[in-house]
């Protein structure tokens, strides 16, 4: 190679890596300095996104309700609430009655205390509700004996809706939907057949290592009395004392008020909220409460309901939100 061909090649190469390196100069001074040599980034933070419940009172739907829905239509009927059950990971409530195929006998007579429901209209109010959990763990359970009982549940497992409790504390007595890897459990107890509590503590304490959090949905109290005995307020702090991080309240068909005991909230009664009980103003109002479960905290947010006088069940007033930290 003559010296001219050797000095060509050589300037040649220089200046192909001086371009590369200015090309790649440029490319990174671009990326890294196309904004403001004083601006900052603010890195985004997780926020951790609860498991969110709500919880409904007592719902039957028989004697008026049935005539009343068929009437207006399921859709119409729970239009008002029907939002309440929106967005929530899980939606539970009281089953004040059986479905099954047995005619009713409320609807002909309606001193007969025996409540059940059509198959067509449960699913219909359920799912237009997005139930996904109810308690049988009450007195009308058994309305019409253990066949109504065994159709009942069998209706509610066909539909994926979750049932827990049972009307003499014998079975069922626990059970549990998983939100995001989270266990959410739930205890049905009912305080007037085979009533033993022990029952229901020894429960929570076997699954309480396996539980996320544990909710006592329990069926007690006195009829239209709108304040709690002593002997459920035994039973509250009892649960609370075995584990439970949340215990609510039916039967007494009333709001009865709320405690907060060891850092957890007790809701006595959450009163009705489908019901045809329009004897007294009382009796036609009830609340419901969405719990949110954070690591940290639990959030409540409490939603007055009114059942208005056509068996329609609506929001008359303001929520009530407060927290508990952990």
């Amino acid at each position: 190679m003559t010296l001219k061909n050797f000095l060509f090649f050589f300037f040649l190469g220089e200046i192909i890596l001086a371009g590369a390196f200015f090309a790649a100069y440029n490319s990174v001074s671009r990326f890294q300095f196309s904004a403001s040599a004083h601006e900052t980034y603010a890195v985004p933070i997780q926020v951790e996104k609860p498991v969110r419940v709500l919880f409904a009172g007592d719902i039957m739907l028989d004697r008026d309700i049935a005539r009343n829905t068929a009437r207006v239509g399921v859709e119409s009927f729970v239009a008002d609430v029907a939002p309440l059950f929106a967005n929530n990971d899980i939606n539970v409530a009281n089953l004040e009655g059986t479905v099954t195929d047995f005619p009713s006998i409320a609807q002909i007579d309606n001193t007969v205390l025996r409540f059940t429901f059509t198959p067509a209209l449960a699913e219909s109010v359920l799912t237009s509700l997005k139930l996904d959990a109810v308690s049988l763990a009450n007195n009308h359970a058994l309305d019409f004996g253990a066949a109504g009982y065994s159709q009942t549940r069998d209706f509610l497992s066909e539909r994926g809706i979750l049932s827990f409790g049972s009307p003499s504390n014998s079975e069922n007595l626990s059970a549990q939907k998983t939100v995001r890897g989270n266990n959410i459990c739930f205890v049905g107890y009912e305080d007037f057949i085979n009533a033993d509590p022990t029952i229901i503590t020894n429960e929570i304490t076997s699954i309480r290592p396996f539980c996320y959090r544990v909710v006592v949905f329990t069926h007690w109290g006195v009829e239209y009395q709108i304040q709690p005995t002593e002997h459920q307020r035994m039973l509250a702090h009892a649960f609370i004392d075995s584990g439970a991080d949340l215990v609510i309240g039916a039967h007494p068909h009333v709001v009865q008020p709320r405690e907060i005991y060891n850092g957890k909230a007790i809701f006595y009664s959450l009163g009705n909220f489908i019901f045809d009980q329009y004897f007294s103003s009382q009796t036609k109002r009830g609340i419901a409460v969405a719990v949110e479960f954070y690591s940290f905290e639990t959030r409540f947010t409490l939603t007055p309901v009114s059942i208005e006088r056509d068996g329609i069940t609506r929001i008359p007033g303001e929520l009530e939100s407060f927290s508990l930290p952990l």
